[in-house]
């Protein structure tokens, strides 16, 4: 199987970045700003696979809500689509009814594959983020200064109890939530361009205006592309657990076993992870219907607000079934015993053989995706380390490039990836239009020479029998580095790293942890090093949530996170950063000012990669690499014949959320199970 080198569109990302411009860039440009669509519903005619808008028509729905209608349950559908509903034009052809998704998850606080495919966003973007099409939002425009952006929303569209979806779930998100500091102590700087909070204004039930200080061609709700932007929140169900409206909301909270109202609030405000609440209304294909020790479980929303090419309302799948599992390895067993319909997030490289040798075995396709990750596995220390000799030694840039060499990504890439994947730095995909080679290679070679000369010129230049170096207060120099063993194949690689450390005097050990403790651990600076991978690397993506090689980091990467206190309080707590630090988070800070492709844009993005490459705060190792995904044989919709066949490059992760890209609620089983 082989990838073409570009992607399926008819140009590159890099021409198509290229393409655009300070006024262009939102595909049209009027004399009071730039419309999304360029056209009505009835002149387009989509592509395979595209979505678009059309008038309601005569359409069809699930036998089970036919049932449901006839015995006086349920609406009819007339009256649960919007004026408006999307038209998904199926991948292939139009579907069947019926059927289970199946799918696993690591736990309750983890989230899964098929979790991914049910995010109804404000848009959606292809897995290259290249396109984009309205889903939630029905069109916007962004003014020609690019100071004021307005969405429309679809009229007529509901929630899966069926209570309207209008502009006042969108205020309520902001200004009950985001800009309530009761909830929200800290604005993001998502919401406030050039340090200044934007405006928002209920224009009419379908309305929204956002006005900004300064320009902002870079709006999250516009750009936002791994987990899409989804700005609501069903006011009607949360307006009950928010003083604002309900006086007794405090002492309900602790009556229903919160700590206080913001935990109960919270609890379902963010309940699309994981276990989530059924009792939430939702916007996507599935609502949550259960869930206990084993399982989660979902079962089609009737007021889902997309039909298909014929009329037809989605989704096709009745049901999803999502069962918890303990390990990677029972995954693999479960996709081989064909127990699991689709999955990717924690398949690891080195299983795809297992997986392809078993395809007829398990009646599934084992398909090799490429992984948007810039490093798949990269590594960081603690820049604000408790013990003040080992944060001297891990701020000094020295050290850092001294580790990176020391690394032999090449036989990591060998032994863990196939040999598939790109020993490089962690940073921007190579298809990004402003790409310099030399950020991949920086102090990437493997080179443990130049490593042991490095730290000898730091001091660490003295050994003790065992040949490890001594700090300067005699102590061997030794750590952790700490990882969570989910999402890729970060345990081997840790184990590969600290070997290749211990073979330049580095007394290393790698040490897996829950997720959660991690984290917890990372925000109270108690860790030496920490490893996770670096995502949202794909131009778009980096461009909209500058995450992971911003000043402090991120996830399981997050190796300052005093910085990013400081930086988000304004210097009122936290710990200062060091300057560089400053001028990269100026630099990020200053990129959404700026249209794609504009000379602004790209000179800003050069300057912010060159800092994250000459600081060396993450450290990558192999980027780029296979990314393994199963799908049933019984399952229709989900790839193109070329893609099935190795002809076409998808890009896979975080950056355009894994399956989202490919539509699960057009997806249907040939057997109707």
């Amino acid at each position: 199987m082989s990838f073409s080198r570009q992607p399926h569109h008819s140009m590159s990302r890099r021409q198509f970045v290229a393409s655009t411009a300070a006024g262009a860039f939102l595909f049209g440009t009027g004399a009071a700003g730039c419309s999304f669509f360029s056209t009505t519903p009835s002149q387009r005619q989509p592509a395979a696979g595209q979505g678009t808008d059309a008038p309601a028509r005569a359409a069809l729905e699930a036998p089970t809500l036919t049932r449901r209608v006839e015995a006086g349950d349920l609406p009819p559908l007339k009256d649960r689509l919007p004026e408006r509903p999307k038209v998904e034009q199926p991948l292939t052809t139009a579907g069947r009814y019926g059927g289970t998704l199946r799918g696993v998850a690591f736990g309750p606080d983890t989230s899964n594959d098929l979790q991914t495919a049910m995010v109804p966003g404000l848009f959606r973007f292809s897995h290259d983020l290249v396109d984009r099409s309205p889903e939630v939002a029905e069109s916007f425009e962004l003014s020609a200064d690019m100071k004021t952006c307005v969405f429309r929303f679809r009229k007529g569209m509901r929630w899966s109890d069926g209570e309207p979806f209008t502009a006042d779930d969108v205020m309520f998100y902001f200004e009950d939530w985001q800009f309530d500091k009761d909830v929200s102590p800290v604005l993001s700087d998502d919401w406030a361009p050039g340090g200044e909070p934007m405006r928002v204004q209920r224009v009419d039930e379908f309305t929204v205006r956002f006005e900004f200080a300064i320009p902002y061609p870079g709006f999250a709700l516009l750009q936002d592309t791994g987990r899409p932007a989804t700005p609501y929140v069903p006011k009607h169900f949360l307006r009950d657990f928010h003083p604002r409206y309900n006086r007794d909301a405090a002492a309900e909270a602790k009556a229903a076993s919160f700590q206080n109202w913001q935990d109960r609030f919270l609890h379902y405000a963010e309940s699309d992870w994981g276990e989530q609440a059924p009792e939430r209304p939702v916007l996507g294909p599935w609502m949550p219907v259960g869930n206990d020790q084993q399982r989660q479980r979902y079962q089609r929303n009737p007021y889902y607000w997309k039909v298909d090419s014929e009329g037809s309302q989605l989704p096709y799948v009745d049901e999803v079934v999502v069962d918890y599992i303990n390990d990677v390895e029972l995954l693999v067993l479960k996709a081989l015993a064909g127990e699991v319909d689709v999955s990717a997030l924690s398949l690891e490289p080195v299983q795809f053989p297992v997986l392809k040798k078993g395809e007829q075995q398990g009646n599934f396709r084992a398909l090799r995706m490429s992984s948007v990750r810039g490093s798949e596995v990269a590594v960081a220390f603690n820049q604000v380390h408790k013990d003040p000799v080992l944060r001297r030694i891990f701020n000094d840039v020295r050290f850092r490039q001294a580790a990176s060499v020391a690394i032999n990504r090449e036989e990591i890439n060998r032994l863990v990836f196939l040999g598939q994947g790109t020993p490089r730095q962690a940073t921007i995909n190579e298809e990004a239009s402003f790409f310099k080679p030399d950020w991949a290679r920086h102090f990437a070679q493997f080179d443990p020479d130049l490593a042991n000369q490095l730290l000898d010129e730091m001091g660490l230049n003295e050994r003790n029998a065992a040949g490890i170096r001594l700090r300067s207060d005699g102590r061997p120099m030794g750590f952790q580095l700490e990882f969570t063993p989910l999402e890729g194949p970060k345990g081997p690689v840790a184990e590969l790293v600290v070997e290749h450390w211990r073979r330049v005097g580095l007394d290393v050990r790698a040490s897996p942890r829950e997720k959660n403790s991690l984290v917890a651990r990372l925000e109270a600076g108690a860790h030496d090093a920490s490893a996770w991978h670096v995502e949202r690397q794909l131009e778009r993506a980096a461009y909209s949530s500058r995450t992971y090689v911003r000043p402090g980091g991120d996830s399981v990467l997050t190796y300052a996170h005093d910085w990013r206190v400081w930086f988000e309080t304004g210097g009122e707590a936290g710990t200062e950063p060091p300057e560089e630090a400053k001028e990269l988070e100026a630099a990020f800070n200053e990129w959404p000012r700026y249209a794609m492709g504009s000379p602004e844009y790209r000179r800003t993005a050069q300057k912010i990669y060159d800092l994250v490459a000459e600081t060396l705060w993450v450290i990558g190792t192999v980027g780029q690499g296979i990314a393994p995904v199963t799908v049933t044989n019984d399952l229709e919709n989900v790839f193109t014949e070329a893609v099935l066949q190795g002809e076409d490059r998808v890009w896979w992760g975080g950056d355009n959320w894994i399956w989202l890209p490919h539509r699960a609620e057009q997806w249907f089983f040939r057997s109707g199970r």
